[in-house]
């Protein structure tokens, strides 16, 4: 009896080991569908970094006005005002403007916020947090104190504006900073 267990679990481990657990994949074409979601999901910029990386990409955009939305797919209200920020982004994306968004998801969670910008079209920069963790230290690298949090900076990189709730004046400030030359 031992002599069977132990043979069944050599098995299993080199079952295991050598791919045999591995899904079975049809080779049955995918639904188009499928297909555009995968395409989506792999075309959505996304990088992992921290406060450095987001410097970076302050930096690569200026010149530009720059709105920032830091969110993360666990946070309800970060969740329902996405869509405005993507809606933000195109409306303005002609006009010397760009968009970074920052999450603050976990980065075993990196397919689910990917999942999540290809299924809002969020094709501008997008920074997921390689802190993996929600605590003070990333709060503090960041300089954040709630999600949501909005931000909008002029062509020069100065911070102009924040908000820890919905921006209600974010177009008329957009336009005012568009303006300035």
């Amino acid at each position: 009896m031992v002599t069977k267990r132990l043979a069944g679990l050599v098995l299993f481990i080199s079952a295991a080991t050598t791919g045999c657990m591995q899904p079975i994949h049809s080779d049955a074409p995918a639904k188009t569908s499928e297909l555009k979601t995968r395409d989506a999901k792999a075309a959505v910029p996304l990088v992992i970094g921290d406060e450095k990386k987001f410097d970076e990409l302050l930096a690569k955009h200026k010149g530009k006005v720059i709105f920032v939305d830091f969110w993360a797919t666990w946070c309800g209200s970060c969740v329902e005002y996405f869509p405005h920020t993507v809606a933000t982004h195109n409306k303005f994306k002609d006009k010397e403007f760009a968009t970074i968004a920052v999450s603050f998801d976990l980065l075993e969670s990196e397919a689910k916020v990917r999942e999540f910008l290809a299924e809002k079209g969020a094709n501008f920069d997008n920074l997921l947090s390689n802190y993996n963790d929600i605590g003070q230290e990333v709060a503090t690298a960041f300089d954040w104190s709630e999600l949501p949090e909005f931000r909008l900076y002029d062509r020069t990189g100065k911070l102009r504006y924040e908000w820890t709730a919905k921006p209600e004046d974010l177009e008329q400030r957009i336009e005012e900073l568009l303006a300035e030359k």
